[in-house]
């Protein structure tokens, strides 16, 4: 059986959308020979949680880790599993929502994807996207960091946090970020993949990779995502 290589990430550009819709980044020509410069050249200025992006236990625990620290095998994952839900707006996912289908990952799964087809008012209704988008509970965090070894999870909405519940993003990240014990035992954090392109993805999948721009002391990052399909 033959497979391909699709992306499973947004290409930045200057209408990229942000968490609350706080602006774009900006991406501008420095050099442009066809103004008769020797070369082209091009300035980014954007935060590191632009676009598909990730987030690392530093980003809301002072001692995690920071992308940079990460081995360079840490970012291929073998054993990718997908899920399917529809969400309302502003919806918390619940773990009652989503325990059936958990109950059923696979124990080496090492990605969990959520895909609940939000992504499609990325396009046609920014405010939508950014203001109205769901979020995924703590308890959803606790589930998978006591149960499973998966390392990263990711998902087709802006972000973690659904922006008309901050509060409760806020301790739904800590929770899969920060510190945290089971039985004695120190549970190892699960890193975020926020504002995944998962519209392509309609195979089953045999491995991802997920390609963080590292710069020193990251606490998330830009990420380009290829997934190997079959």
């Amino acid at each position: 059986m033959s497979e391909s290589i699709i992306y499973l990430s947004y290409t930045i550009n200057n209408k990229t959308p942000l968490y609350g819709n706080k602006g774009n980044p900006l991406i501008r020509k420095t050099n442009q020979m066809e103004k008769g410069d020797t070369s082209n050249n091009s300035e980014l200025i954007l935060s590191a949680h632009t676009g598909t992006h990730i987030d690392a236990p530093y980003h809301f625990y002072e001692k995690g880790m920071t992308i940079d620290q990460y081995a360079p095998e840490f970012w291929i994952c073998y054993h990718p599993y997908v899920i399917d839900i529809n969400v309302d707006l502003e919806e918390i996912i619940t773990l009652n929502k989503i325990k059936e289908q958990l109950d059923h990952l696979p124990k080496n799964t090492d990605l969990l994807i959520i895909r609940t087809g939000f992504g499609k008012y990325r396009k046609k209704n920014v405010k939508m996207y950014t203001l109205h988008n769901p979020g995924i509970a703590s308890e959803i965090g606790e589930w998978l960091r006591k149960y499973r070894q998966i390392k990263m999870i990711g998902f087709d909405f802006i972000s973690l946090s659904s922006y008309a519940n901050r509060e409760l993003g806020r301790m739904a990240h800590k929770t899969f970020l920060a510190k945290m014990e089971f039985n004695g035992l120190l549970m190892e954090p699960i890193l975020i993949i926020e504002d995944m392109d998962l519209s392509k993805l309609n195979k089953s999948m045999e491995k991802v990779i997920v390609s963080p721009l590292r710069f020193h002391s990251s606490d998330g990052s830009p990420v380009t995502v290829m997934g190997w399909v079959k």
